[in-house]
C-alpha cells in the first residue's frame, strides 16, 4: 500500500485560530502525531452518529477538544478540516458532505439545502454520464422567471454544482436568493453562478474563470472519476483553493504560526494562474476591492525570483504609490520568501525615483510641505488677475500639468484635458499658464519641489540609452492611483519584453481624478494579458452590494481607454445589511455612534477593530472626535497608512485615509447632503461637465471607504439624506 499522506482545509485552520493560545499548542502536538500515522492504533477515530456524510470521524485531542477527519474510501489522504469543542465540531460537520464530484473531479464541501412550495416541483432527473470526457446539452432549460432561465441542468454540473443542490440552484430566482445559498455550495459552482446571475454565458464564463485546459476544450475529467481518489482529487486547481498536503514541516509551522493569513497558503484557482503565468508583455490584472489583487502581486513577485528570474544580479521591483503600503507588503513578502527575497525590492514609487536619480548624482531639492505649497500658490494667485476660482488653477496643476509632465506653455497648448470638464480657448490656457507658471517659479526660488518633479526628472535620466534602473520585472500595486508620469517612469523602469511590467489594480477606487492610461505610456496589454479577479474576500456579500449600489449607472475606466464592471463579482460571506440611520441634528446622531461602540465593546470587541470615518479632516477633528470624548468613547487618529503602531482605541479618520485599509467594523458618519458629495469652495461654481465629473470621485470615494469594512457597516448622517444613499 502507498504511503498515506494528510491534508489541511481552510476551514481547520479557522477553526484552529478561534482558540485559546494553550489549546492551540495541544493541537500543534496531535497534528505532528497525526501526520506520522494516520492509521495508528494510538489514533482513535470515532464515527459520530447523526452524520450526513459517513466519511466523517472524530478524533479526540483533549478532554474537551475534538478534530474532524475525513477518512479516505482508498486509506491514500486523510482530511483534516475542523476542531473545536466536542459538541461543536459535530454540529459544524452534522449536515456537511465532503466527496470528489464525479463530473469535474475537485474535493468539494457543501450542505445540500431542502426546496419548498412551487419551486420543488423543479428537482431534475438524474444527469447522464455525457458530461464525462464531453458535454452535451440534452437537459430541458429552466423555466422562465427563474434565475437561471435557459440554462440546463448540466450546463450548472458542469461548473460543479453537487447534484443534490440541483434543485435549489433551479429555484432561485433573484440574486439575493443567491447571496443566501452561496454559504451551503462548493465554491466553484458559487464563482460559475454568480456570473451566470451577471448574464455571462456559459462560453463566457468558462473564460472567464479559466476552465479551459485549452481553446475549445472545457475542464471536466476526460475519463470517469474515481471518487474514492482523494489524492487525484486534491491535485486539481479548485480542489488547492480550499486543501493543502502537509509536506513541508516548516510550511505547516508557518500555516499555524499565521492561522488566519490564509492568503499565503491558499490562493484562489484564478489568482493561482496569474501569479505563474507567461505573458509576452506588460500584463494587467482588475479586481474590486477586497479581491486579493495585492496578494497576487506578491505571490508574482515571489515566483519571479523562484522561478524566472533567479540570476544573481536579476532584481525585481514591487513597488505602489504609498510608503506604508510598500512597508507592509515588504514584511509580507519576508515572512513568505526564502533566499529569493534577497532579489526583490519594495518600495514607493517615489523612493525608486529618488534612487534613479541619486545613483547619477542628481542633487535632489527639498519636497514642498503642504505649508510651504500653499504659500507659493498664495503668491501665484495673487500676482495675476483670475478668471477662474483658486481650486480651478490648483487642479490644473495637479491633474493636467503634473500629470502629464508638462514643463513650458507649448506642451500646456497641447496637453490633453479630459476629465477637467470645463473647455478653455487657446487664449484662456495662456492666461492660466501664467499663473501656473509663476507657482513653479515661487516653488524654483524656494528651491523645493513636487512629487512629480521628482518621477519627471528619474524618467529622463533614464531615457539615456546606456542608463539602466537593474530591473528585470516591475509590479505595480494600486496603479489606479498612478498618474501618466508614473506610468511613464514604470515602462523606464525595465525594457520590454516577456514577463517585463505587471500591473494591479482597481479603476472604481479612483478617487484622485488622474485618469492616465495604460497604452499611451508604452504600456501595452493585450488579449488574455488583461485578467480580473471575481472573488471578494474582505467584505460580506450584503455590505458589497451596498457599496457597489453607490456606482449604480457609472460608466468606469479599466485604466486603459476601456470599460470595467464589477458584474459578477461575489464575497465569501454573506453578513448582515448595513445599517443607515438618519437624525435630526449632530448631537442625536454622536450620541447614538457613541452608544453603539459602547455596546460593542461591551460584547467583547476590541475598541481597534472599530474605525469611525467621515468625509474631512476638520469633520473628525471639530466634530465626532470631541464630541465622541465628551460621551467617553477615547480615540485615535489615523494619520498614515497604517495602523499598526496606534493604541488599543476605536479608530479615525476622513475617508481618504482609510483607503487601503481594512477593519471589522466601520461606521462612516455625516453621510449627508452638504457632505457627501463635499461640497467644498468651488461646489456652486463648477459647469455641469465639471460637477459631474467631481461628484463621481465622490461616489467612487464612498464605495471606497464602505468596503473597509469586513463584517458591519453602519453608515449616520443628519439632516438631508445624500443622494448617494438614497
Amino acid at each position: 500500500m502507498h504511503d498515506v499522506r494528510v491534508a489541511m482545509s481552510a476551514d481547520f485552520l479557522r477553526g484552529y485560530s478561534r482558540l485559546a493560545k494553550q489549546q492551540q499548542r495541544s493541537v500543534r502536538a496531535w497534528i505532528d502525531k497525526f501526520r506520522a500515522d494516520p492509521r495508528s492504533d494510538s489514533i482513535k477515530y470515532k464515527k459520530p452518529k447523526g452524520m450526513r456524510d459517513p466519511k466523517v470521524r472524530s478524533v479526540r485531542i483533549t478532554q474537551q477538544y475534538r478534530a474532524i477527519v475525513i477518512h479516505p474510501p482508498k486509506d491514500d489522504v486523510y482530511l483534516l478540516v475542523w476542531v473545536d469543542n466536542h459538541d461543536e465540531a459535530l454540529e459544524w460537520a452534522r449536515n456537511k458532505v465532503f466527496e470528489v464530484n464525479r463530473f469535474t473531479g475537485t474535493f468539494q464541501v457543501y450542505e445540500p439545502r431542502e426546496v419548498e412550495g412551487e419551486a420543488s416541483q423543479l428537482s431534475a432527473p438524474p444527469a447522464s454520464d455525457s458530461l464525462v470526457g464531453r458535454v452535451e446539452l440534452n437537459e430541458s432549460a429552466i423555466p422562465a422567471g427563474f434565475l437561471f432561465a435557459g440554462h440546463q441542468t448540466e450546463d450548472l454540473l458542469l461548473f460543479g454544482v453537487p447534484e443534490p443542490l440541483l434543485p435549489a440552484v433551479r429555484a432561485l430566482r433573484t440574486e439575493i436568493n443567491l447571496d443566501e445559498l452561496a454559504p451551503y455550495l462548493p465554491d466553484e459552482a458559487a464563482d460559475a453562478l454568480y456570473l451566470l446571475a451577471a448574464g455571462f454565458t456559459v462560453d463566457e464564463t468558462l473564460d472567464e474563470l479559466d476552465r479551459r485546459t485549452e481553446p475549445g476544450q472545457v475542464d471536466v475529467a476526460v475519463e470517469p472519476v474515481d471518487v474514492d481518489d482523494f489524492a487525484e482529487s486534491l491535485t486539481r486547481d479548485q480542489s488547492k483553493r480550499a486543501f493543502k498536503l502537509l509536506e513541508d514541516d516548516a510550511e505547516l509551522a508557518a500555516m499555524l504560526a499565521a492561522p488566519l493569513e490564509q492568503w499565503r497558503v491558499f490562493l484562489h484557482p484564478s489568482q493561482a494562474k496569474l501569479v505563474s503565468m507567461h505573458s509576452n508583455g506588460s500584463a494587467r490584472v482588475l479586481g474590486g476591492a477586497g479581491t486579493g489583487k495585492t496578494v497576487v502581486a506578491m505571490h508574482r513577485a515571489r515566483y519571479l525570483a523562484k522561478q524566472i528570474f533567479t540570476e544573481p544580479g536579476q532584481r525585481i521591483l514591487l513597488t505602489t504609490f504609498t510608503s506604508n503600503l510598500a512597508a507592509d507588503i515588504r514584511e509580507n513578502l519576508r515572512r513568505m520568501c526564502g533566499t529569493e527575497f534577497e532579489r526583490i525590492d519594495v518600495k514607493h514609487l517615489q523612493e525608486v525615483a529618488r534612487d534613479v536619480l541619486a545613483a547619477r548624482g542628481v542633487k535632489l531639492e527639498r519636497s514642498a510641505t503642504n505649508k510651504q505649497s500653499a504659500t507659493a500658490w498664495q503668491r501665484a494667485l495673487g500676482a495675476h488677475s483670475l478668471e477662474f476660482g483658486d481650486v480651478f488653477y490648483k487642479e490644473e496643476w495637479s491633474r493636467v500639468v503634473q500629470a502629464q509632465n508638462v514643463t513650458s506653455e507649448a506642451e500646456y497648448l497641447r496637453a490633453r484635458r479630459a476629465g477637467r470638464g470645463k473647455r478653455l480657448s487657446r487664449g484662456q490656457r495662456r492666461e492660466v499658464w501664467k499663473v501656473l507658471a509663476e507657482y513653479r517659479q515661487q516653488l524654483d526660488l524656494a528651491g523645493l519641489s513636487e512629487h512629480a518633479d521628482v518621477i519627471r526628472e528619474a524618467r529622463f535620466a533614464l531615457a539615456d540609452p546606456s542608463a539602466s534602473s537593474g530591473f528585470v520585472s516591475v509590479i505595480a500595486d494600486e496603479v489606479q492611483d498612478f498618474r501618466t508620469a508614473d506610468l511613464e517612469l514604470l515602462r523606464a523602469l525595465v525594457a520590454p519584453g516577456p514577463n517585463d511590467i505587471f500591473v494591479v489594480g482597481d479603476p472604481h477606487q479612483r478617487i484622485y481624478g488622474h485618469k492616465a492610461s495604460l497604452g499611451r505610456c508604452g504600456i501595452s496589454i493585450r488579449g488574455r494579458r488583461s485578467r480580473k479577479l471575481r472573488i471578494n474576500y474582505r467584505t460580506t456579500q450584503n455590505i458589497r452590494n451596498w457599496a457597489v449600489a453607490t456606482l449604480r449607472d457609472l460608466d468606469v475606466d479599466d485604466l486603459d481607454e476601456g470599460t470595467d464592471s464589477l458584474a459578477g463579482e461575489r464575497s465569501l460571506r454573506l453578513g448582515d445589511a448595513p445599517e443607515l440611520r438618519l437624525f435630526d441634528g449632530i448631537e442625536d446622531e454622536v450620541e447614538y455612534i457613541a452608544g453603539l461602540i459602547q455596546a460593542w465593546i461591551a460584547d467583547g470587541v476590541e475598541p481597534s477593530e472599530i474605525c469611525v470615518a467621515a468625509r474631512t479632516k476638520y469633520l473628525i477633528n471639530d466634530s465626532y472626535i470631541p464630541a465622541l470624548a465628551a460621551r467617553g468613547v477615547e480615540t485615535t487618529l489615523i494619520q498614515t497608512e497604517t495602523t499598526d503602531k496606534l493604541p488599543n482605541l476605536v479608530r479615525v479618520a476622513n475617508m481618504h485615509r482609510v483607503k487601503g485599509l481594512e477593519f471589522p467594523r466601520v461606521i462612516l458618519a455625516g453621510i449627508h447632503e452638504g457632505n457627501m458629495p463635499y461640497e467644498d469652495s468651488a461646489y456652486a461654481t463648477r459647469d455641469p461637465k465639471a460637477k459631474a465629473l467631481y461628484d463621481e470621485g465622490e461616489r467612487k470615494l464612498l464605495y471606497v471607504a464602505a468596503t473597509r469594512a469586513r463584517d458591519v457597516l453602519v453608515v449616520t448622517g443628519c439632516g438631508e439624506a445624500s443622494a448617494l444613499t438614497r
